[in-house]
Order: C-alpha cells, then structure tokens, then sequence
C-alpha cells in the first residue's frame, strides 16, 4: 500500500488556497491547512474532507506577524505527521500603498508574509522535505515583473520570493525541488472597488479575454508536484497577459 502524501498549505483556508486543498485532497493527499483568522472556513472545509476520508486534514492557526504564533504552529506541524511531501506557501499579503503615505510598518508586514515566512518555513521543514524528495511551490504573482502602481511594497515583496524560489532550488538540489506559481487574475480582491469597465480593461489585456479560475492555480500546482524534472520555475498562469 503507498504511503499517504502530505501537503502543507499556508493561507489554505479560502479563496485559492481552499481550492488547491481541495485538489490535493482529492488527488489522495493528506492535507494540513494553515489559516490565521478565517477559522470558520477553515473548519467548514476541514469537516468536508473528514466526510470524505478519515483523517485526511487538520487545521493549523498562525498569526504570520507573530513569531511566538509562527513557531508554535511549526512545532504543532511536525507532532502532527511524520512526514512532508510539498509545502506551498500561499498565503499573502496585499494591500496598497503609495508612495507619499507608504511606512516601514508597511513595507515589513508586506515582506514578512510574503518572502520572509515562505523562506523560514522552508527552512524549519526542509529535514522533512529532504526525507520525502518533496517540493516547494510559492505562490507569486504575474504583475510582479511589470509592477502596480501604488502596490510598489507589494511587488518588491513578491520579486524577493521569486529570487528565494530560484536560489533555494539551487541550494536544495537534488532531494527538494522548488518553484513558483505567478497567477493572473484569477479572483478580484476581496477589497476591490474597480467598477466594471476598469475591470474589463484589465480583462482585455490577456490574451484569452477572460480572468482565470482558481481550480487553474491548484492544477498547475499539482502539475509542479508530478512534474520531477521542474525546479528553479517560476510558472506563469495569467491568460497570455504578460506576453503581451
């Protein structure tokens, strides 16, 4: 009988990271969600996929700015399997901030949630990943090359995951391969006020006219998990936009 693969997901409670739980889980992994705040969609989705397989999920919660919450939510991770096969580094911090009002404050919960978390948890499970032959898959975003305005803290955070994902697939070579998703738009942000025709302009910039689904992101994880001969990538699912 094979053994039953485990993935991590940070931010795995809602929105895209729900959907790649989903897709793993039914691919057969055992799933380990991270969420902070949205511990009812957490539990929701967790108590879907105990219906569906005996434990096949737990939920894990950390506060990604609190380095006490961090480090006791990795230790609740490594009591709580004995084994790691990917970790995707999901979760995400977004918010703007332009340049005449952006703070230190700012610019540090922007790189803690969105390089300096993925680059210490990577560190904190390599042992397992090692064990496993796993992999990491880092969620990044396809603007990031291009930039946003008003989102400069945002897209400097993001250029810096990118940067870690290609170093450590260098680093971590053979045993644990390392790559990244760049997704287009997939979901309007939960915050967003554009009104339909900004929308449709920035829809119109891809090259298949339409924004993506997020069942396209969890695919293209998966793929990066099967596909062996992948590291040091940084895969772009955005409709065609950034060939444009």
């Amino acid at each position: 009988m094979d053994k039953e693969k485990v993935v991590l997901i940070t931010g795995g409670s809602k929105r895209i990271g729900a959907n790649i739980a989903r897709y793993f889980h039914k691919m057969g992994f055992k799933v380990i969600l991270h969420f902070n705040s949205s511990m009812e969609e957490a539990e929701s989705l967790k108590n879907d996929f105990l219906s569906k397989r005996k434990d096949s999920c737990i939920t894990v919660q950390a506060d990604f700015s609190d380095e006490i919450s961090v480090n006791k939510a990795i230790k609740e991770i490594v009591n709580s399997t004995e084994a790691l096969d990917v970790l995707i580094n999901n979760a995400s911090g977004f918010f703007s901030t332009p340049i005449e009002t952006a703070t230190k404050e700012q610019w540090s919960s922007l790189l803690d949630t969105n390089a300096t978390i993925p680059l210490f948890l990577v560190q904190a499970f390599k042992p397992m990943l090692e064990s496993s032959n796993g992999c990491v898959i880092n969620i990044s975003d396809s603007e990031v090359s291009s930039g946003i305005p008003q989102y400069s803290l945002y897209c400097a955070a993001k250029a810096a995951l990118e940067s870690i994902t290609k170093s450590l697939a260098k680093e971590l070579a053979p045993k644990i391969r390392v790559n990244a998703i760049a997704p287009g738009i997939i979901l309007w942000p939960e915050e967003d006020h554009a009104d339909k025709e900004i929308r449709e302009q920035i829809i119109n910039k891809t090259i298949l006219g339409r924004i993506g689904h997020p069942e396209d992101i969890a695919a293209a994880a998966y793929l990066l998990y099967k596909s062996t001969y992948m590291t040091g990538q940084v895969l772009k699912v955005d409709g065609g936009r950034s060939s444009l």
